[in-house]
């Protein structure tokens, strides 16, 4: 059950970009001006572009390992308040790789969530790369068969830092 009683806020995606072709002849030079902006702005609620339960930790994980979320009846995540993480549906999903020398692979395994279109697809986030998923829709992304999120580090050595943020509805 969601314990928070309010939340708010944005997430935003911004590209602003300028492309320029500078020609050596007495042409004029080409410019590309590449300007896209999609902003949600999150509501505490069940409804489109609300959420009423959110996650967020830091993880490390080793080279060679994984790490398993259950998003839904875990009994071991926990939100920022402690209380047991039980999420129904998923609208959005950040993870950042912070390592600069291992991939971190997402997506895999049994009962993996399904904002892809199998639980044996992978999605490898290389070193210094982040990964934004939302779906702002009322129903989201059930998460009550299909909850795991699956981390898995590439060998190599060390260990991987990982910012996981998800956010949906109980």
């Amino acid at each position: 059950m969601a314990s928070g009683t309010n939340l708010t806020g944005n997430s935003i995606i911004k590209l602003d970009i300028d492309y320029e072709n500078n020609l050596s002849t007495k042409l004029k030079a080409t410019l590309d001006a590449l300007s896209i902006e999609t902003k949600i702005k999150w509501t505490f609620g069940t409804g489109a572009k609300q959420s009423n339960v959110l996650f967020h930790e830091k993880l490390t994980i080793a080279q060679g390992a994984n790490q398993t979320l259950n998003l839904y009846d875990s009994g071991t995540l926990k939100d920022v308040f402690g209380n047991a993480l039980t999420m129904e549906a998923i609208k959005l999903l950040y993870v950042f790789n912070r390592s600069t020398t291992l991939d971190v692979s997402l997506f895999s395994g049994t009962a993996g969530l399904l904002i892809m279109s199998g639980t044996t697809d992978k999605y490898v986030l290389k070193p210094d790369c982040s990964h934004l998923w939302q779906c702002p829709t009322a129903a989201g992304i059930v998460t009550t068969t299909n909850k795991n999120l699956r981390l898995e580090v590439s060998a190599g050595s060390g260990s991987a830092i990982i910012d996981v943020v998800a956010m949906g509805n109980d």
